[in-house]
């Protein structure tokens, strides 16, 4: 009799946990019906930014977005654990924006200065779009539905040591159009949006960067143009006050923008691109969702009714 009280206790619990799923994605459902104002028809747009301050619609209800942060040190989240940073970069505060959908970060890559558990990705501080293309495979196998590629500052380095294939904007474009091929074979059904990257206060390199960033809408388009779900996201309204001393990397603030910029940049991917991924979470522990975070209080729950009713 005591068991049969704690399994009915235990059914309620379930299906007043059900009604809140319901209702929570219901909630959902109708946010997620406000679509991007461009429906994915016509010449590739160039996806600028737009004041997203107050949203956080779902983006996607019901399937998971799998994210590759793909790129350098500003990808990694290099200096983001000083003054205060938490030393994720851009990722925990995208999360946070993306809090309508499950997220799952994909990437080999972690940083043991962030406070994120799960905040993979797949970038390598001071190294150039080649090294990017050379060391991205294992992260592409995990299958990411979604790709935010930013690279190519490293690219633009006056120093040789450092921009080790030359910082000629033209054919650092040709090399970036190289590791966008490259994703989309290792990931066909994934939508890759390509960064114009964030500018320089660097006197000495942000001439380079500026042509740099002028050239790649086109690479981008000529993918589009062959089918490619390939996106120009216009990062170059980033302002400069928001880099640190270095003239590189942002401040703490300024990765939030970042995480805002990526976040509104998703927001405008046409829905029928994104696609469930193929193949399973690459990390177990990977993910947020409310469903989660529900059916793990429900877990407790009953496993707490279980032991009191049976007296384990």
């Amino acid at each position: 009799m005591r068991a049969s009280r704690v399994w009915t206790a235990a059914s309620c619990l379930l299906g007043v946990a059900a009604g809140v799923a319901i209702e929570k994605q219901q909630v959902v459902l109708r946010r997620g019906s406000v679509l991007s104002t461009w429906n994915g028809n016509g010449p590739a747009p160039m996806l600028n930014p737009r004041d997203l301050a107050s949203r956080r619609d779902a983006i996607k209800p019901g399937t998971e977005l799998r994210i590759l942060c793909a790129g350098d040190s500003i990808t990694l989240g290099t200096l983001s654990d000083t003054d205060g940073g938490d030393g994720n970069g851009y990722r925990l505060h995208l999360r946070n924006n993306l809090s309508g959908d499950k997220v799952v970060f994909a990437g080999t890559v972690t940083t043991k200065t962030g406070t994120m558990g799960d905040g993979y990705f797949a970038a390598w501080p001071g190294k150039t779009i080649k090294y990017i293309g050379d060391n991205i495979e294992p992260s592409l196998r995990q299958r990411p539905n979604i790709i935010l590629l930013h690279a190519g500052t490293n690219d633009m380095n006056p120093n040789p040591a450092i921009s080790k294939e030359g910082n000629d904007p033209a054919q650092a474009v040709d090399r970036l159009g190289a590791l966008v091929d490259r994703m989309v074979a290792a990931c066909p059904d994934a939508v890759i949006l390509v960064a114009m990257i964030i500018n320089t206060c660097d006197a000495a390199q942000a001439p380079a960067t500026h042509e740099f960033q002028r050239l790649i809408p086109a690479m981008v388009q000529r993918r589009y143009n062959d089918g490619r779900h390939v996106l120009t996201a216009n990062m170059t309204s980033f302002p400069t006050s928001e880099l640190r001393p270095d003239c590189i990397h942002p401040t703490n603030s300024g990765y939030r923008l970042l995480g805002d910029y990526w976040h509104d940049f998703v927001a405008q991917i046409p829905r029928d691109w994104i696609q469930r991924p193929t193949v399973p979470d690459p990390h177990q522990s990977g993910g947020s969702s409310l469903d989660q975070n529900l059916f793990s209080s429900l877990l407790a729950a009953i496993t707490l009714l279980v032991g009191q009713g049976l007296g384990l």
